[in-house]
């Protein structure tokens, strides 16, 4: 497994877990941007990993960004290979947990954002401040911030560059859980068991059938819903589950 200039990745048991290793403040430098593409592209290969949870290191942050100070010489190609690398991170196959605590700021929003499920402690902030340096947010925060709260949250939170706090951030669906600090790994790790615990083609399946129907019109999606299901009815993991039903034990995907 692939970790360095930054990352650190461990798998156990089927969980990987990338951890943002630049404590206090987590900042993603270029380098590591262009190194999360191929740690992502290793996960999606390797057959053992069931679940992958992404966490800063320390105690003060997730991540409060990138490098500012590498800004002024990134190239165009640069900005959109880190678009690319976020994408890959929302179109992994595999179910992704971040697990937030302190300062969530810029790319370390867009990186969160990108996972399918986020749980924080109570100190998270979460904020995309690029416009007090004359930016806008480039790696799809913006468009998911505005999918997410709508135009209107949006101009607010974004045109002021504010940080939105756990219990706000909880209200608006950004984090989905919020659990004291000493209790938050116990808790990331139960979500990754209970993901562990279903069918890989079912999960891919649903994954990618949210992402189309997401921007979609209600007769397209009732479609690919009814698509979805029909190429999950004849696979084995759908007979083993309807058959672990009826046998009244878990099913082994």
């Amino acid at each position: 497994m692939y970790s360095g200039s930054g990352w650190l990745v461990r798998v156990n048991n089927g969980i990987a877990e990338v951890i943002i290793n630049r404590p206090p403040l987590n900042l993603i430098t270029l380098e590591m941007r262009r190194d999360l593409g191929r740690i992502i592209n290793e996960l999606e290969q390797d057959s053992n990993v069931r679940v992958v949870i992404f966490e800063g290191s320390g105690d003060k942050a997730f991540s409060a960004g990138g490098d500012v100070t590498e800004f002024l010489n990134t190239t165009p190609n640069e900005l959109i290979d880190w678009g690319r690398t976020i994408e890959a991170v929302e179109n992994l196959s595999k179910p992704t947990i971040a697990l937030l605590r302190g300062y969530v700021l810029g790319a370390g929003t867009e990186l969160a954002l990108a996972c399918d499920i986020r749980v924080g402690t109570p100190d998270v902030e979460i904020g995309l401040p690029e416009i007090r340096l004359g930016m806008v947010p480039a790696s799809g925060g913006l468009t998911r911030i505005v999918k997410a709260l709508g135009p209107l949250r949006t101009k607010y939170h974004l045109l002021l560059g504010t940080r939105i706090k756990a219990n706000e951030a909880l209200q608006y669906g950004l984090l989905h859980e919020v659990v004291e600090l000493p209790k938050i790994h116990e808790r990331v790790r139960e979500i990754a068991r209970d993901l562990m615990s279903l069918s890989p083609l079912a999960v891919k399946a649903l994954k990618g059938a949210i992402r189309l129907i997401q921007d979609s019109p209600m007769e397209v999606g009732f479609d690919i819903e009814r698509k979805t299901f029909a190429l999950l009815r004849y696979s084995q993991d759908f007979q083993e589950g309807i058959k672990a039903f009826k046998e009244k034990r878990q099913p082994k995907f």
